[in-house]
């Protein structure tokens, strides 16, 4: 099925926002076997609107944006507009949208009844994060999607898009998939090497993000899909953290509680990002115990007992450093395991010797502090995530393999 992705708004065609949307529709849809043949960005201008829908002939569109209750917000009336549909006001919707503003002490004004407006015989998706819905029609022999432009309200409809997408096209793919840790995609491309072609009825799909790695299996054969999802696993199972719906916090934190173990944190250049991410998990404070943020060398002396010798010979930057933040911190918070990290994000401060990516991990478990050294590429942040997610990785292999 051909398709095509409208993405609406000046945020994106000024470039102050990114096109994450179409990222995240073109994996998803390449995980049922669907490519996108075109992409489009647009303003909000119903001219525009027409002229896209003009010569689009594409079975399956999808637009993304457009769908607030402000007057330069037209993706509902274009379409409905252009395809000359009958609509009508969903009363469920209306509540919904109601109940949303009043969860808020927030007025609702007639602005948003036009979100509850939808063409008679389409499908609504419910946007529980705010307050436009999405909505599939078929009209002329196309499926036209329209979706929030929000990222985080549009991500959570694409699994309602594929069931719809499953129940109107007839579509029968398999598709599952594995989240990687600590391995790059060109070093696991080498590795593939003969691979794919030993599974010629499966397309399997990599995506890189920050600090991990998507291997999204696609298949009209659930025999093959497994087949190859099993060989890859054997092959890579040490990269391997979870499956494609899994985050690496989620699964370190139900290792943790699998173990009845806690954790306590100990951060410099990273800046509390490795307690924030466990602390996102839902029931963390049943594993977490304490986070410092122990930034300057003074705090690292004051709470953490680093001695002044340690940071003038070896620097902060050091496995020595390391070692006597997680150790003292073990002896303070009595977690089963403590992490460290001790890191230059730059862009200024690195040296030949310690140059700016420079990241040492200490893990101390069981009276033992276990120290790996990392250099980090990317700028600050991409520094700060990379070393989280290291240390992450670490106290995960940890877990499975001590």
């Amino acid at each position: 099925m051909d398709t095509v992705v409208v993405t609406v708004g000046k945020e994106v065609l000024s470039g102050k926002t990114v096109n994450t949307n179409l990222r995240d529709i073109a994996i998803l849809l390449s995980a049922i076997g669907l490519e996108i043949k075109k992409s489009f960005v647009i303003d909000d201008d119903i001219e525009e609107y027409h002229k896209i829908l003009d010569i689009i002939d594409e079975e399956l569109v999808i637009f993304t944006g457009g769908l607030g209750p402000t007057v330069d917000d037209l993706t509902r009336e274009a379409v409905y507009q252009y395809y000359q549909l009958e609509t009508y006001i969903d009363e469920n919707v209306l509540t919904n949208i109601r109940e949303y503003f009043d969860r808020r002490n927030q007025r609702m004004t007639n602005a948003n009844l036009k979100q509850a407006m939808f063409p008679i015989g389409s499908r609504i998706l419910e946007n529980h994060l705010g307050t436009a819905p999405g909505v599939c029609i078929d009209v002329n022999e196309q499926h036209i999607i329209l979706l929030p432009g929000p990222p985080r309200e549009m991500r959570p409809m694409l699994e309602k898009v594929i069931e719809y997408l499953k129940d109107k096209v007839g579509l029968n793919i398999y598709s599952e998939g594995f989240k990687l840790v600590g391995t790059g995609e060109s070093a696991m491309e080498e590795k593939l090497e003969g691979f794919y072609e030993q599974h010629p009825n499966v397309r399997i799909a990599p995506y890189a993000s920050l600090g991990e790695i998507k291997y999204i299996f696609t298949s009209t054969n659930f025999d093959d899909l497994k087949s190859a999802k099993d060989a890859f696993y054997d092959h890579f199972k040490e990269y391997v953290y979870g499956s494609i719906n899994d985050t690496l916090e989620e699964v370190v934190v139900s290792l943790l509680r699998e173990s009845e173990a806690t954790v306590s944190t100990a951060e410099s250049c990273t800046g509390g990002l490795l307690a924030s991410n466990i602390t996102s998990v839902p029931g963390a404070s049943s594993v977490f115990k304490e986070g410092l943020i122990t930034y300057s060398n003074e705090a690292k002396m004051k709470y953490l007992n680093v001695s002044e010798h340690t940071l003038k010979t070896e620097g902060a930057v050091s496995e020595a450093c390391v070692i006597e933040m997680a150790k003292n911190l073990a002896k303070q918070t009595n977690a089963t395991y403590t992490i460290a990290i001790s890191g230059i994000a730059g862009p200024s401060g690195g040296t030949k010797e310690k140059p700016v990516g420079l990241v040492y991990f200490g893990l101390c478990y069981d009276g033992k502090v276990y120290v790996e050294r990392q250099v980090f590429n990317g700028n600050r942040t991409m520094v700060q995530s990379r070393a989280a997610i290291y240390a992450l990785n670490m106290l995960r292999k940890v877990l499975i393999y001590a």
